[in-house]
């Protein structure tokens, strides 16, 4: 027994062992597939490629759907010169022979094809409808349908089985750890620089003053010879003609000690006498 699926021969249930037949072999199956014919016959030239494109498409020959693409299309045009041309011209006259023409030719056509789309149908199966593969079984299957694939374990106690257990291992006296270094002691930290004192440095020491120079050196020297000495840290940046940001910087590296005062009725021009 068998059943028919979508023109395709589908066993029937309990039927493997049974030989399929040829579904072609029956006439009413032959007769329903070759339903398509009635558009070539009823398309008059319009509609009848469209048998063909269909059959073609299904069949997935282009040798069938290409010729129904013409057809429609000379059959088209031939209709459209007719619609527009006088009735009693001659191009109207043609154009009714052509869509003769073009009609008689569709369905002689579709009835030499037809032949070839019955026996592609009998022979073609749907792929919804194919048998599935069944697993492959030993020797083809790695592993026997019934047996899980082998283990670690397995694997290793056949491998001793075959080769021997080999060489026992030896164990290899661990190694004494280096001594692990002290560490160093942290170093002290670092001491800030002691302030210069305005009225004690000497040439070098205001020379490497940020901002400073040789000339600037030389003239707060002169100046402080002058006056014998500086009164304060601003009286310095006053001198030294230090701009605030510059005067900023140095403010915390200076200090200034007054410079001792001369006692009291000394004069530079000598000794004053009290009358």
């Amino acid at each position: 027994m068998s059943n028919t699926h979508n023109g395709g021969w589908v066993p029937a249930p309990g039927a493997a062992n049974q030989v399929p037949t040829n579904p072609a072999a029956s006439r009413d199956w032959r007769i329903r597939q070759s339903l398509w014919l009635l558009l070539p016959i009823l398309g008059c030239s319009c509609l009848g490629g469209a048998g063909l494109i269909y059959v073609g498409l299904r069949a997935r020959r282009a040798a069938w759907w290409i010729p129904g693409i013409v057809y429609m299309l000379v059959g088209w045009a031939a209709f459209a010169v007719t619609g527009e041309s006088d009735q009693q011209s001659a191009l109207s006259s043609v154009a009714t022979a052509v869509v003769l023409a073009s009609w008689i030719a569709n369905i002689l056509h579709a009835c030499l094809i037809n032949p070839a789309w019955l026996r592609w149908r009998a022979s073609h199966t749907p792929w919804y409808a194919q048998p599935t593969a069944p697993p492959p079984t030993w020797p083809g299957n790695p592993y026997p349908p019934t047996t899980a694939p082998p283990t670690i374990a397995d694997l290793t106690t056949s491998a001793q089985a075959y080769y021997g257990a080999g060489p026992a291992a030896t164990s290899v006296p661990q190694q004494p750890a280096p001594p692990v270094a002290p560490p160093a002691p942290p170093s002290p930290p670092a001491t800030a620089p002691r302030p210069l004192d305005v009225n004690a440095a000497t040439f070098e020491d205001l020379a490497a003053l940020p901002g400073f120079g040789a000339e600037r050196a030389n003239w707060v020297l002169a100046e402080r010879h002058n006056r014998r000495g500086f009164g304060s840290v601003e009286d310095f940046a006053m001198v030294a003609n230090l701009a605030p940001h510059e005067f900023a910087g140095l403010r915390n590296l200076l200090t200034c000690t007054p410079p001792p005062q001369p006692p009291a009725g000394y004069s530079p021009h000598g000794r004053v006498l009290d009358v």
